[in-house]
């Protein structure tokens, strides 16, 4: 039997780390080594939390989904026009394009991401922490550009760097919302248009998470419960927060935290644990 806190750490972990810039993917192969338990032990349990990160971005962002779903149908009978003039179908059409890269990677790279080495992580970390702290310098760069002036090309990048992310350590939100930054998007829609892609993504994981399952006889509503409630309040907590620090210019602080987390990671598990 495991003990029911082990999971309710590990979906405040999820939670908070899968909006933060700080890889959630990471932190929960971190905690999960302390705490001896694995969340795919319980799919049930994985299923939530997904399911819990889902819900609580389509409900903070629900305004620029909505408008994105009419905009792209709407705008599939005058393409050229919509995608030059209609801020919904250019999301819509943007979310797309970026998606593609991370469906590519992920499928290719998904078994060998579940055994990277531990201290890799916290190599990755510490790559995911100096992008932070690059991004203080952005608010230098001169024009802002906005849903009209974001180029394809520009969220097709924006789409390679979250995939980049699948390796744990590398946090998504954090590389694609410093790519962005980097590329002049203003801070508000980089770190909208950050979690609208993200979508695509969690609702991937989702569904594998589903597959994987089978017939639902191994489901436990217990695990369930618990890691929905906790991944969809604490991660609607944590959104905001990072929305708030983003909007303040305070985005790159995070670097801070992931390089000191990075490299205690790395030095443990080449120093303590080996022996």
């Amino acid at each position: 039997m495991i003990e029911p806190i082990k999971p309710i750490i590990l979906g405040l972990v999820q939670a908070i780390t899968e909006f933060l810039p700080v890889s959630s993917s990471g932190h929960l192969r971190i905690a999960e080594y302390f705490l001896g338990f694995k969340t795919e032990n319980i799919l049930s349990f994985e299923i939530a939390l997904h399911f819990g990160t889902f819900l609580a971005t389509v409900l903070i962002f629900r305004h620029d989904i909505l408008i994105a779903i009419k905009g792209f149908f709407l705008g599939l009978k005058d393409f050229k026009n919509a995608s030059e003039n209609d801020e919904g179908f250019r999301i819509a059409f943007m979310v797309i394009i970026a998606s593609i890269p991370i469906a590519i990677v992920g499928f290719f790279l998904e078994k060998y991401l579940s055994d990277m080495p531990m201290h890799r992580i916290g190599l990755n970390l510490i790559i995911t922490g100096s992008i932070l702290l690059l991004t203080k310098n952005t608010d230098k760069i001169p024009i802002k550009k906005d849903v009209f002036s974001t180029t394809y090309y520009n969220v097709f990048i924006i789409g390679v760097a979250q995939a980049l992310a699948v390796f744990p350590g590398i946090s998504r939100s954090g590389m694609t919302i410093s790519v962005a930054l980097f590329l002049g998007l203003n801070r508000d829609f980089a770190g909208r248009f950050s979690f609208l892609i993200s979508l695509p993504a969690i609702f991937g994981a989702l569904i594998l998470s589903l597959k994987n399952l089978g017939d639902f006889k191994n489901f436990d509503i217990v695990y369930a419960v618990i890691g929905v409630v906790t991944s969809f309040v604490f991660g609607i907590i944590a959104l905001k927060l990072l929305m708030s620090f983003l909007k303040r210019g305070k985005f790159f602080h995070f670097g801070f935290y992931c390089m000191i987390v990075g490299i205690a990671v790395y030095l443990y598990f080449t120093t303590v644990a080996v022996n």
